[in-house]
């Protein structure tokens, strides 16, 4: 026998000192209760530092554990708590001295026999251990890491009554969500002190120890309910409850709070936040004190939230036309599981440069739906998608002022029925500059495009730019048949702003710890994934699209910094989408239903999505200054370009037909028009196509 454990059992109660010795018993001679914790720790005690997160202007976003951890007195919670926790978790909790022998025995020979702690046999005491030195006890074997938990038991015994464990115990039990104790529990659960709660609210508080997060009824409302029934038939066995509360007790319908989040700035930004924080430094992250640096703009987050809504309620009014949509009244109930009858939105805003997420909007309302559309929605991007189709067909040598046919073209997916689409561009109009025929959003001409491109150029484009999800190389998806994740969408159209760097998004640019130590710092480069000449003639023809084509909508609302994006609606109108760029920050707008279904017959990206972006951009640069032009690369030079014919101009080309062009400026011959020749035809500079 060791002589710390001597020194113990010495002072511990015979129970407890019989029972570790047979645990010891059982244990190899290299394994023994060494260096642990002293009770004495329980007397001063102090809960863990919440995890504090900042703004990008320094300000405080969110405690991770606001009166996560409120400590009450034994007669602040209701006996059915206290008394609920003895009859599930501790039934002899009165009697034993630490452990409980008689609980145990069955345990103890077959744990004897195995060499392990499989059958397991934690009281309260034990429990509470487990609870104040998570990190303190052994951790390297779980034998060893027992024993202590019985030494300590027994030391708690010696050192306190059995109320004083039970309060300890209450405010120290860890109930899941990053709560600990009873009070935090109820209020972050239930939104209410916890001598305000009922039985089956009691019942559920208990029921969370044996599994905080299995049992958590945010994730698993089912199971909570389960798990809350079992409990409320062992109070009434063990007379804390009747049989008959019990029974009224179970027919109580599950209400839970609001998250704590949602009364927050950024209720999305920081759930978000927490689950990351969790993934890289553990689940108790929330109370480490860390020190969370974020570069999210409190003005844009403000401004996204509030245009968001906005425009959906004008929507739900009547504003754009007759709405036959449900609308919610006053205030908006927690939606079902599966999704919210209401129409939705969601916005994403990052540093085009960085990938630092500058707001984040999941959806309209996080009390009413905390499903985070932006992260986790997969939604048809419509025409947003037709600038990689120009992007790759530039990569591979179009040039922006080859004319493209836009006549009605028929396309057909590998066994699918053929069909012809639609097209804002008239019938009339049967060829178009590839600049042009973008900025109006041709369909017939992004397919001829994309047909000429290829469509798994396509494909591997959109991948390199940063989408995950599956596209299909069918020609559909030159029309953005193929479901995009929102924020991955952003971050594609950053890539084409920033001069072809694929950016990753990223919440948290820097973690410190509780005394200013670095922890962990976002990457700050990115990954050249497209020619920064392609990437600018890209983003210049999205230029376009807000100047003079689709997304026009951009400037009526009155924003007149350098602006580059393009609308989108789907089939149907049931997603409507404005991807926009300034170059400094690029922005992802949309709308739409859970369940897709037609939001209004005449429902577009550029009059529903448009306008939200340019009000967002419009707060933005009210207090920073005004972003330099996109510069072009030294790759690049400029030429005139007879828009007729799609060459270079010559001097008897019409003034009002000739416009500047980029091309390559390593590019050896071009082609110059030959509707109004000048007797020469080289020049430096070569489109052909």
């Amino acid at each position: 026998m060791t002589e710390s454990f001597d020194r113990f059992r010495l002072r511990a109660r015979p129970a407890v000192a019989t029972l570790s010795l047979l645990i010891l018993a059982a244990t190899p001679a290299s394994v023994r209760a060494q260096d642990c914790p002293t009770v004495a720790a329980l007397r001063s005690y102090k809960p863990p530092e919440a995890t504090r997160v900042f703004a990008l202007d320094g300000s405080k976003l969110a405690d991770l554990s606001p009166e996560r951890r409120v400590m009450v007195t034994l007669e602040q919670v209701p006996a059915t708590v206290w008394n609920g926790f003895v009859a599930v978790e501790d039934r002899r909790f009165w009697q034993h001295q630490g452990v409980d022998l008689r609980g145990v025995g069955r345990a103890i020979v077959k744990d004897i026999t195995s060499l392990s702690l499989k059958e397991g046999f934690s009281t309260i005491p034990m429990q509470l251990a487990r609870n104040v030195f998570p990190t303190e006890l052994p951790r390297s074997d779980k034998m060893n890491r027992k024993v202590c938990e019985v030494k300590l038991a027994g030391a708690i015994e010696e050192a306190f009554t059995k109320r004083d464990i039970l309060r300890m115990y209450v405010n120290q039990v860890y109930m899941g969500d990053g709560l600990y104790g009873v009070e935090a529990a109820s209020r972050g659960y239930f939104g209410k002190p916890v001598s305000g709660v009922s039985i089956a609210e009691a019942a559920l508080l208990v029921g969370l120890v044996k599994n905080p997060e299995g049992y958590n009824p945010r994730k698993d409302p089912t199971r909570a309910i389960q798990r809350r029934n079992i409990v409320l038939d062992v109070m009434a066995r063990e007379k804390v409850i009747t049989m008959a509360a019990a029974a009224q007790a179970k027919k109580t319908p599950l209400k839970i709070a609001p998250p704590i989040e949602a009364a927050g700035p950024a209720p999305y930004f920081v759930t978000a936040l927490r689950r990351e924080l969790r993934a890289r430094f553990g689940d108790s992250a929330d109370v480490k004190g860390l020190r969370v640096f974020t570069g999210l703009d409190p003005d844009i987050q403000r401004a996204a939230q509030l245009e968001l809504v906005k425009q959906i309620r004008a929507v739900e009014k009547g504003t754009f036309g007759a709405y036959k949509h449900p609308v919610p009244g006053p205030t908006l109930s927690a939606a079902a599981s599966g999704g919210s009858q209401y129409l939705q939105g969601m916005i994403v805003v990052l540093d085009a440069k960085s990938g630092a997420i500058r707001a984040l909007v999941g959806g309209r309302d996080f009390t009413h739906s905390a499903y985070d559309r932006a992260l986790s929605a997969r939604r048809q991007p419509g025409s947003t998608f037709k600038p990689f189709v120009y992007a790759a067909a530039l990569e591979a040598g179009l040039s922006p002022s080859a004319l493209i046919e836009t006549t009605p073209v028929t396309i057909a997916n590998a066994g699918a029925v053929s069909w012809r689409p639609d097209d804002l561009v008239p019938d009339s109009v049967i060829r178009l500059p590839a600049r042009e025929a973008l900025a109006l959003s041709s369909n017939n001409g992004t397919i001829r495009v994309g047909e000429w491109v290829g469509a798994a150029k396509v494909v591997d484009l959109a991948k390199r730019l940063g989408i995950t999800t599956p596209i299909p190389a069918y020609p559909s998806i030159f029309l953005g048949a193929a479901e995009v994740i929102p924020i991955e969408h952003a971050a594609a159209y950053a890539a084409l702003g920033n001069g072809g760097i694929r950016v990753k998004p990223h919440f948290i640019t820097r973690v410190e710890d509780a005394h200013g130590k670095v922890l962990w710092r976002a990457p700050v480069t990115g990954t050249q994934v497209l020619d920064p000449g392609v990437a600018f003639v890209t983003t210049s023809m999205l230029q376009d699209a807000v100047d003079h084509g689709t997304g026009t909508a951009v400037r009526k609302a009155g924003f007149w910094l350098p602006a580059a994006g393009k609308t989108g609606t789907t089939n149907g109108a049931k997603d409507v989408w404005f991807m926009g760029m300034t170059p400094e920050l690029v922005g992802g707008v949309w709308l739409g239903f859970d369940r897709p279904a037609q939001i209004l017959p005449n429902a577009f990206g550029g009059n529903l999505a448009a306008p939200i972006w340019a009000a967002i951009m419009k707060t933005a640069y009210r207090t920073r200054p005004s972003p330099s032009p996109w510069q072009p690369p030294a790759s690049l030079v400029q030429v005139p370009i007879d828009t007729e014919s799609g060459l270079l101009a010559t001097a008897n080309c019409p003034v009002a037909q000739v416009r500047i062009e980029y091309i390559k400026a390593d590019a050896q011959t071009a082609e110059y028009c030959p509707l109004h020749p000048v007797g020469h035809t080289s020049a430096g500079g070569h489109v052909k196509h």
